[in-house]
Parts: C-alpha cells; structure tokens; sequence
C-alpha cells in the first residue's frame, strides 16, 4: 500500500483531485459508498449512476450504502494530502508577491510560523498514512487534520483563496473543499 499511497498524493498535486480519486478508486467497481452518495471521477462514472451534481470533473451519485473500504480512504487521504501541498505552494507565491511595510509577507514571523506549523502537520499526515494507513481510526484522524491544515492555509490567503480565480475559473480554496466533501462521502469523515 505505501506505493500506492505515494502515487495518489503525486496524483492530487500535480493533477488535481479527478485524477486522484481515479488513482483512489481503481479497482472499485460499484457506486457503494458508506452513506446515501458517493464521489466519482466524472470519466468514469459506474452505468447505471444517477449523477446527483458534477463539479471539476468530480461527479456525485447516489448511491445505496455500503461498508466503508479502508484502503480507499487512505488513498483518498494521500489525494487531499497532495491537494493541501499544492494549497501551500500557492499560498507562498501569494504571500511572496504581497509587502507590507516594504517588505514580502512571506517574510513575517507569524506567518512564517503558521507555515511551518502547516508543514509539520502535512508531514505528520504523511507519515501516519505511511505506518498505519491499514488503520480506519488513524486514516480518519489524516483527513481531519488535513481539512484543519487547509482552513488554516485558507487563512493566509485571506479573501483571495475564495475570490480570486484560477486557470480553472474558481479559487484556490475550491478545490481543497470538494475535497473535503468527497471524502465526507467515501469515509463519513474529514
């Protein structure tokens, strides 16, 4: 699983979150989430689904529950920890072209500390994924502290992480919420 777990977080940050969940769930065959709708990439989409809402390739469908599959939502982990790897990266370039008092915001203390504090927590992530990503209990805890990471990252970018578009025409927070919902759908957390 480690492998797999290090090509889903890739996934996540170089492709986006419809590329990721696609690595998340290969081998899944049926629309069976633990709740009443599942995520699925919109390209493939299980016959016969009755598509609730698509939003940036990410198609949700309704669905009859099921148990929850512990190795999907450690894949599903290693996604949203890519997502939030690329939330950081955008919120240094932002920050690093923005001064107060003559000098990059990057620069400032506080900032730098929330930061690495983001970091710390993204690795601690990874690595819990790594050693006990057979575990639903700690698995659920990774998502929790990623949807943590990703307000705290949203803080940073202020009014721009929601208002200011990207190539794709919505924010940088976007993606990393759908992220959040998918999971809510696959494993009931985060």
């Amino acid at each position: 699983m480690r492998h797999t777990i290090a090509e889903c977080e890739r996934a996540g940050h170089e492709h986006g979150l419809s590329v990721g969940l696609a690595m998340a769930l290969a081998g899944a065959e049926t629309a069976q989430a633990p709740g009443r709708v599942a995520a699925w990439p919109t390209s493939g989409i299980p016959s016969g689904a009755t598509v609730v809402r698509e939003e940036r390739g990410v198609s949700f469908v309704r669905t009859e529950a099921g148990p929850a599959d512990p190795e999907i939502a450690a894949r599903l982990a290693a996604v949203r920890l890519g997502l939030t790897r690329r939330l950081a990266e955008r919120v240094v370039e932002h920050l690093s072209a923005r001064k107060v008092g003559g000098e990059p915001t990057i620069g400032k203390q506080l900032v730098q500390g929330a930061l690495a504090d983001a970091h710390v927590a993204t690795e601690a992530a990874r690595r819990t994924l790594t050693v006990a990503g057979d575990c639903p209990e700690a698995v659920a805890d990774v998502h929790h502290c990623l949807t943590t990471v990703d307000w705290e990252l949203a803080k940073l970018l202020g009014a721009s992480g929601f208002v200011s578009v990207d190539s794709s025409g919505t924010g940088a927070m976007f993606e990393v919420h759908l992220s959040r919902l998918t999971a809510h759908c696959w494993i009931g957390a985060a």
